[in-house]
């Protein structure tokens, strides 16, 4: 059987394979109609199409992963970074998280991607443990949604590796409360975001 119908068998009976089974199913479905055959099926299926065929157009494909085409910083940028944070806030005020004031009050500041890196391997950053909470919650907020959900999320994942640009991806089917649009065009302009105790950084060509 093709990937593809072990998709539609795994919507059907989610039993019947790991999630990791379908970790190229994107890629493998070379084609618009390759892609509604798969996914229109479901809730906000369409949608979802419509947001890949749009993201592939926007990114590069490696061979295993896509990567984003611009790297230049603009001011719209900033606006996107401070709209994530603003996002982060709201939904880490939500779960009771202290850090959602820390972010909150944090300056934004951008910093050059190999700056970022090596201030992150010397230990010199006081990184904040938001992302991966937020990480983590969205595990804990799809457990009752129909198992298929974690199949569809390994094989956006796979894309990108990117959690908050994989998280953007699947909303038209995943119901999570945040907001990761900003972070998910960020990505596409070529930049990422990090949470500090002191200040939230865009990293400029961080994707």
């Amino acid at each position: 059987m093709a990937l593809i119908d072990d998709w539609i068998a795994y919507v059907e009976d989610p039993t019947r394979f790991s999630m990791s089974h379908f970790e190229s199913l994107i890629e493998t479905l070379e084609t618009e109609e390759a892609l509604h055959q798969a996914f229109d099926r479901l809730p906000g299926g369409s949608h979802f199409v419509a947001g890949l065929v749009a993201f592939r157009a926007r990114t590069d494909g490696t061979g295993v992963y896509r990567q984003p085409k611009a790297v230049e910083v603009r001011s719209e940028d900033l606006d996107l970074a401070s709209a994530y944070r603003d996002n982060m806030v709201d939904r880490l005020r939500d779960l009771g998280d202290p850090e959602a004031a820390l972010i909150r009050d944090a300056p934004l500041e951008q910093i050059a991607q190999a700056e970022y890196k090596q201030l992150s391997a010397e230990g010199s950053l006081p990184l904040l443990d938001a992302p991966m909470g937020i990480a983590q919650d969205f595990i804990i907020a799809t457990k009752g949604a129909p198992k298929w959900i974690r199949g569809l999320y390994e094989a956006v994942y796979m894309m990108t590796t990117i959690p908050e640009v994989s998280r953007w991806l699947v909303s038209p089917v995943v119901t999570y409360p945040l907001d990761d649009a900003p972070a998910g065009e960020l990505w596409l302009r070529g930049h990422r975001m990090d949470f500090c105790e002191d200040r939230t950084l865009l990293i400029v060509g961080g994707a």
